[in-house]
């Protein structure tokens, strides 16, 4: 697998273009964030947050925010314009948008947590962290664009990190095509996926390595899942998506409430449509999705 490069899209999306990734193994080249404390649990363990991700809204004045926690306690993303910062401070009229989410089911233990961030403006830059008052993750920046027009994203299908059989390898070669690609591409507005983020789909070392990049916290990941996905909850957990559907038939044992990872969904992004579908379900066989099929003669 080459690390070195990533397939670029030939000039820019066209508006009300009907956009389709579907998790299959596409064969382009192709992370946890940084740690914070936050206030100690009953037991003074501190608490940690890691995994920290932005991803794409149900439309352009959205944001879904993701991120791993090892104690269930409330929190939330506070948002502000990166111009009222006061020496990296936030105001005391940030915006505040309360996270959700619940124990996590996989080895890695703890808990996940996502916020959907609203209301966002056009061209402007936005700072963020998430955590709970008194302590915070780092802060990160993202910037959005016109909200009508062409624009421009980048593809990227199978980091897949792990299948070389060195993460700490993959990792760095995962870096350096997002650093190659973002710095080929500044006008980039999204980064959307082609499935197959890791190898082993509940190995949190290769999800550690895949989230460390801060490009995944700076430009919206719109994230799709593939073969290597679906065989554990982490895909599920790491990634919230806009006007998802999880009904069991859109998994393939048929069991959204087990240790797998389904679901498809959709957003619009200055009026492109995208549609997110998972192809591993397919077969009834495997509890997946009924296909019906109509003709006319």
């Amino acid at each position: 697998m080459s690390l070195t490069r990533a397939a670029l899209p030939h000039g820019p999306a066209r508006r009300r273009l009907l956009g389709l990734t579907a998790a299959s193994t596409v064969a382009l080249t192709a992370g946890f964030g940084a740690l914070a404390a936050l206030p100690a649990h009953a037991d003074d363990t501190p608490t940690t947050l890691k995994g920290i991700i932005l991803g794409v809204g149900a439309d352009e004045s959205q944001r879904i925010v993701s991120w791993y926690s090892s104690a269930d306690t409330a929190q939330e993303v506070q948002l502000a314009p990166t111009a009222s910062l006061d020496g990296g401070a936030f105001p005391a009229d940030s915006a505040e948008f309360t996270a959700t989410g619940t124990a996590n089911i996989a080895t890695s233990g703890g808990y996940n947590r996502h916020a959907t961030i609203t209301g966002l403006e056009e061209d402007t830059t936005y700072s963020y962290r998430v955590g709970a008052a008194g302590s915070w993750s780092p802060t990160y920046s993202f910037k959005t664009q016109d909200f009508d027009g062409d624009f421009d994203f980048l593809f990227l299908g199978d980091p897949q990190i792990g299948s070389s059989g060195n993460v700490a390898k993959d990792q760095a070669g995962w870096q350096d095509t997002l650093d190659v690609a973002t710095a080929a591409n500044p006008k980039a507005e999204l980064l959307v996926s082609g499935g197959d983020q890791v190898e082993t789909a509940n190995t949190e070392a290769q999800w550690d390595a895949f989230l460390a990049p801060d490009e995944l916290r700076q430009i919206p990941w719109a994230a799709t899942i593939g073969n290597h996905d679906v065989g554990g909850k982490a895909y599920e957990q790491h990634f919230s998506t806009p006007n998802t559907d999880r009904s069991a038939a859109y998994y393939a044992n048929g069991s959204p409430t087990s240790n797998t990872s389904g679901g498809d969904y959709w957003y619009i992004y200055k009026d492109v449509l995208f549609i997110d579908l998972n192809s591993n379900s397919y077969a009834t066989s495997q509890g997946g999705a009924v296909t019906t099929r109509t003709s006319r003669t």
